[in-house]
């Protein structure tokens, strides 16, 4: 019983010894501090023309391009425009943004009514 003890006290020192060799050996380089990052600006990007397009397409194009979406829908009771197009978008055309800015399309819907 007592050779089983100091077996297991030889092997647990061992291990420890062991760990402590290897924490030692470990390149100086893992304790230095890390370098600073730093923090790199978003890109400006030019917003592109989806006023007349259909709203679906102009979806498409501007997620392709990395802008986020908003909406708003208006009622064309003359229907003088096809349904779906967008009439407006916020920020305009041409208009120079950082990249992720969010894009407005304000596009028709039809009443009923419409032929």
């Amino acid at each position: 019983m007592r050779i089983l003890a100091r077996n297991r006290v030889f092997a647990f020192g061992a291990a420890v010894a062991a760990m402590l060799a290897l924490s030692l050996a470990a390149p100086a380089t893992a304790n230095a501090a890390s370098p600073a990052r730093t923090v790199q600006p978003l890109a400006n990007v030019v917003v592109p023309d989806e006023v007349g397009q259909n709203v679906g397409i102009a979806i498409d194009d501007l997620l392709a391009r990395g802008f986020r979406l908003g909406f708003r829908q208006t009622v064309d009771r003359v229907c003088a425009h096809d349904e779906f197009e967008v009439i407006r978008q916020s920020p305009t055309a041409g208009s120079v943004v950082p990249a992720g800015t969010v894009v407005t399309l304000t596009f028709v819907v039809y009443p009923p009514n419409c032929p």
